[in-house]
């Protein structure tokens, strides 16, 4: 194994787009490096003489903000393609969060042209992973994308965005910045704007998405079936949202799609072997759960 001591800044970082570096961990790595000293090396990977980074952005950053001369780091052996895959392979235990893993499966798609089948390999996934990820961030808005607007919010959150308009979204996400609307509650304020009946509806909401908030949680019916217990009621929840969209989804279906080029064609066939895989596994495994559930008699 190849180990050097190198500076901090002498490390290529073109990488890092691909990464979120919450402040609190960089603060935590601080504490952590001045305490301790390094603990494992760095990982980057060595062409024509550059030495890219690949593994330890956090403990990079904090090396820059102690102003450390030398970081120990271990130099390896990869193409492009792989560095990329090395950024999640070398991050499964904590794992990347779902906007990181966005940002490396479209890289891998559009600048290093791999098709889905490839990314899920070289990931170590199932395919259908890799193509709900991409459906996802190519469903958010570019603007925001760029402006890194979102990378605070929860996957979740993500989801629910996705599912409005690039306009709609871009008018969620500042009304939640101006009005101080925690990144949990985003998801919540683009529901409600995907379901307002009408435009003076979504104004309304975009303009006081605290007010509207307050109202939505107010209409929540607070009674739940005593018989389900916390775990049964999300699951009946989750059932019953699957089912409302598989209806609606049905019914768009039967309209029609018009003319669509053969890219279109197959990425709508992926998503739908995607959403048919996830979608069985996902009913097979309440079905398992009620085959061995205890049940109680009546006395």
């Amino acid at each position: 194994m190849d180990f050097r001591h190198v500076a901090p800044s002498a490390l290529d970082l073109s990488l890092a787009r691909l990464r979120q570096l919450p402040e609190s961990a960089i603060q935590g790595k601080v504490e952590s490096l001045k305490n301790k000293g390094q603990l494992s090396p760095l990982v980057a990977a060595e062409q024509d003489g550059v030495l890219i980074l690949v593994d330890g952005f956090v403990r990079h950053q904090a090396a820059l903000r102690l102003d450390l001369d030398r970081v120990l780091v271990e130099v390896v052996r990869l193409t492009a393609t792989q560095m990329k895959c090395q950024l999640y392979l070398r991050n499964r235990e904590r794992g990347l969060n779902l906007l990181e893993e966005c940002r490396l499966v479209l890289v891998l798609c559009d600048r290093d042209g791999l098709c889905q089948t490839e990314i899920a390999e070289l990931l170590e996934r199932h395919k259908s992973w890799v193509c709900r990820r991409l459906a996802l961030i190519r469903g958010l808005s570019n603007h925001l994308l760029a402006e890194k607007a979102l990378d605070l919010l929860p996957g979740g959150a993500l989801r629910r965005l996705a599912q409005l308009h690039a306009r709609n979204q871009e008018a969620v996400m500042a009304a939640a910045l101006r009005d101080g609307i925690p990144a949990e509650e985003v998801g919540a304020l683009a529901d409600l704007v995907r379901r307002a009946p009408a435009p003076m509806a979504r104004r309304y909401v975009i303009d006081h998405p605290a007010d509207a908030l307050a109202r939505a949680r107010r209409r929540q019916d607070p009674a739940a079936d005593p018989r389900l217990g916390e775990a049964g009621r999300q699951v009946l929840e989750g059932l019953q949202i699957l089912r409302q969209t598989a209806l609606r989804l049905q019914r768009r279906a039967r309209e029609g799609l018009g003319a669509l080029p053969p890219d279109a064609v197959r990425l709508l066939a992926e998503a739908a072997d995607g959403a048919d895989h996830d979608c069985r596994a996902a009913v097979d495994a309440v079905r398992q759960c009620l085959s061995i559930a205890p049940t109680g008699g009546s006395t």
